[in-house]
């Protein structure tokens, strides 16, 4: 009885400070329910839902015997779907729900995390949500067992500059932290906050808030699906990012085929990566692989998670590009490539993609192994970049090719203990007379090293 009391006590403290539970439920901190490390799962059952708190709290009835087998986490209250007519449901409704299982959390009953209700799309644990930045969002919709291709093309709305205050929302479900801006502090935002990819970070000291951080945010406005998005510029009046990267066209920008010079088009959040189309590219052919079919192509390269991409397979992938062309006439589809497609050109096209050492890091990559790879449809396996130069100074890997496939990765080896090991191993260190000496009762000894791991034993004769 006093432990279902305090458990009782503890909810009501969380529900009250936060609004929901969407913040402690869902990771840890600022971070993320990484969706690889839970057990996807689809279960029936009936829908118990408890009203007793702020926000309703849903449960699963597997059994009908009355008593809860799953809490069902929906999300923040507010959250809804941005491409179906899913709804949370009601009391004594049977429902199927495909989620990810999550066993180690603070509820009594196991966690899933909902992505699908009754066979409707309810959330992508890997929506790369920075690159929605269209009327639309994604064009193919959220298919749990395919591609869904996060370019809109040049149908959008330049952001307009706004300054907005309020209390900062983090929804940690998804598997990168999503953020909001609540102005009126009644636990629901007004805009969706884009900080960018969760590894991107400015070189000012500019920090993602934590959820109930009052904030000041000067930023660009786009009319979204849910919630108007705010292109995050400063933040509590520190740089976050340039406004003026974006160019004409967010991600993209046109070719056409009498153009005599290179064309550069960078991700919105990395001038680092980067396609470049040169003149030439255009040639009479037929068939869907082929850059023949328009005399003007509209191209976007976004950055996005491997785990979005389908076919993924066993590649060892911590990095992932979606590369898109729309041809004039289209109005946001796939011109001329569709899922997991590619095209080729009469001339090369180049490319360069950036890394990060948190990338490296948190995916235990061994940087001289990295490879850059495209999907074929041809042969239906990932196709190594043979040309592909790496340098591991600047971060980057860059390479030139005459296809250029819809979906990119960047795979590498996981680095071992030996080889961790060897790496740490000084390259030079220096140690210094020690003053005075003999000493009596004490003495200083100065030395230096490029490891932080140092063990220093003193043998006395």
């Amino acid at each position: 009885m006093n432990r279902l009391f305090y458990l009782f006590i503890l909810l009501i403290s969380l529900v009250f400070q936060n609004e929901s539970l969407f913040a402690q439920m869902g990771g840890h901190g600022q971070g993320h329910m990484n969706p690889d490390s839970l057990t996807a799962v689809t279960v029936n059952g009936t829908a118990i839902v408890d009203t007793n708190f702020m926000h309703p709290m849903y449960f699963l009835d597997t059994d009908n015997n009355g008593d809860p087998d799953y809490f069902l986490n929906f999300g923040p209250y507010w959250y809804e779907p941005d491409s179906s007519n899913a709804a949370r449901p009601n009391n004594g409704d049977q429902i199927t729900i495909a989620g990810g299982l999550w066993e180690n959390n603070m509820m009594n009953e196991s966690m899933i995390i909902v992505y699908e209700i009754n066979g409707q799309f309810w959330r992508d644990p890997y929506n790369p949500f920075w690159n929605e930045m269209g009327h639309h969002g994604f064009n193919s919709g959220h298919e749990m067992d395919s591609c869904h291709n996060v370019g809109f093309g040049w149908q959008h709305d330049p952001p307009q500059a706004v300054t907005v205050s309020g209390f900062a929302l983090v929804d940690t479900t998804f598997m990168m932290a999503h953020y909001y801006l609540d102005e009126d502090n009644d636990g629901t935002p007004e805009y969706f906050l884009n900080f960018g990819p969760p590894w991107y970070e400015p070189n000012s000291g500019a920090t993602r808030p934590e959820s109930g951080d009052q904030i000041d945010i000067v930023g660009g406005l786009i009319s979204n699906n849910n919630f108007p998005m705010v292109i995050v510029y400063e933040i509590n009046s520190l740089f976050w990012r340039d406004s003026t990267f974006f160019g004409g066209h967010m991600g993209g920008g046109w070719i056409n085929r009498n153009m005599t010079q290179p064309v550069q088009f960078n991700t919105p959040f990395d001038e680092n990566d980067w396609m470049e189309m040169l003149p030439g590219w255009w040639t009479m052919g037929g068939g869907g692989h082929h850059g023949g079919m328009q005399d003007s192509l509209f191209c976007q390269i976004f950055e996005i998670v491997p785990g979005q991409i389908f076919e993924l397979g066993d590649e060892n992938a911590f990095s992932g590009y979606e590369v898109n062309f729309f041809s004039a006439g289209m109005m946001g589809g796939m011109g001329g490539m569709g899922c997991g497609e590619h095209m080729q050109f009469a001339s090369n096209a180049n490319f360069q993609f950036h890394y990060t050492n948190e990338q490296l890091s948190e995916n235990n990559i061994l940087e001289s192994s990295i490879q850059v790879k495209y999907w074929n449809t041809d042969v239906n396996s990932w196709v190594s970049i043979s040309n592909a130069t790496l340098n591991s100074n600047e971060n980057t890997i860059s390479f030139s090719n005459e296809v250029v496939g819809n979906f990119f990765i960047l795979t590498g080896n996981n680095a071992t203990s030996v080889e961790n090991i060897s790496n740490s191993i000084p390259a030079d260190f220096s140690l210094d007379q020690n003053y005075p000496n003999p000493f009596n009762p004490s003495t200083t000894i100065r030395f230096s090293s490029q490891t932080s791991n140092i063990k220093i034993e003193i043998m006395m004769f």
